[in-house]
């Protein structure tokens, strides 16, 4: 069955409960022509220790909530007792809003470009966590940096080294949607990927993609834990309960699942934490199962 026959069949109601899953020799995610671009990853990885885990938003879809997950699972990572420092590696600059922490620093952008220490651009966010935003920079800033992150894979290793963090906290990294140098910077370094996704056509259709560019870090000495979160889940829409369905049997282990909860939406306007109203709201239920996966012990090198 090609690939636009297996999704006609995942949209409709009629998903079949098959145990194996929609394809058992599928590989993880299945596959993909290969992008024109030769991929960011080939060179060999930096020899920069980074103690502490690394968790790695991704997302290939724009607008599936990645950097609300990020601030939430800060936040609910901090209350479950984690030292936690939120990264945005997205030059879209969206933490600083979410966390409403000062813009008035540089961020990791031009502090990069100017050789200087990320350690002094570190501001207190929710419940205790710390946060480093990406900070504004202009589109020949961006693109020098981006050229710079392209030619030294290990760029973010060796940043991330200085910082001096420890083996007992946890780095959340927000990246940009896409195939591109954040993307593959992160991956570089994690320890656990999420990949954020919405219940929906677009996103199912699209993790084909995701084969070829997770593929050389999952064969790595040190590959990271990878799962997909199926964010904004709608216990309302019988559409977004089948497109669950249809992830679950697309993919070879159950996704993680957060559902739609207007106080999580509406907390980036008032720059407030998106766990702080939400106490018993299946989305915190939800937020809080991710942060007891993603306290799991650190796989050892």
């Amino acid at each position: 069955m090609s690939l636009s026959e297996e999704l006609l069949a995942l949209f409709g109601r009629d998903v079949s409960h098959d145990a194996q899953g929609i394809n058992a020799r599928m590989h993880f995610f299945g596959s993909v022509p290969a992008d024109e671009n030769p991929p960011l990853h080939s060179q060999p990885a930096d020899t920069a220790v980074v103690r502490a885990k690394v968790v790695a938003l991704v997302s290939i879809n724009g607008g599936v909530g990645r950097s609300t997950l990020a601030t939430a699972l800060s936040s609910g990572l901090q209350r479950h007792g984690e030292s936690v420092v939120a990264l945005d590696l997205d030059p879209q600059n969206a933490l600083h809003h979410h966390f409403g922490v000062s813009a008035t620093l540089p961020g990791i952008g031009r502090t990069s470009l100017e050789h200087g220490q990320w350690r002094d651009l570190q501001q207190l966010g929710f419940a205790g966590c710390q946060v480093i935003t990406f900070g504004d920079i202009d589109i020949q800033q961006q693109e020098n940096l981006e050229r710079w992150l392209k030619h030294e894979p290990g760029w973010l290793a060796r940043r991330l080294s200085s910082l001096g963090l420890s083996e007992r906290q946890t780095l959340i990294i927000d990246t940009p949607a896409g195939n591109n140098v954040y993307f593959h910077q992160a991956l570089s370094v994690a320890d656990v990927v999420l990949l954020v996704v919405h219940p929906d056509a677009a996103c199912l259709g699209t993790l084909d993609h995701l084969d070829p560019l997770l593929a050389p870090y999952l064969e790595g000495e040190r590959p990271p834990c990878v799962y997909v979160v199926v964010n904004q889940v709608d216990e309302s829409d019988a559409f977004s309960l089948d497109m669950v369905e249809a992830f679950k049997q697309r993919l070879e282990k159950p996704p993680l699942e957060v559902h739609r909860d207007v106080a999580i939406n509406e907390a980036l306007a008032f720059a407030a934490d998106p766990l702080d109203n939400v106490a018993k709201h299946l989305a915190s239920d939800d937020i809080n199962e991710i942060c007891r996966v993603l306290s799991a012990p650190k796989k050892s090198a």
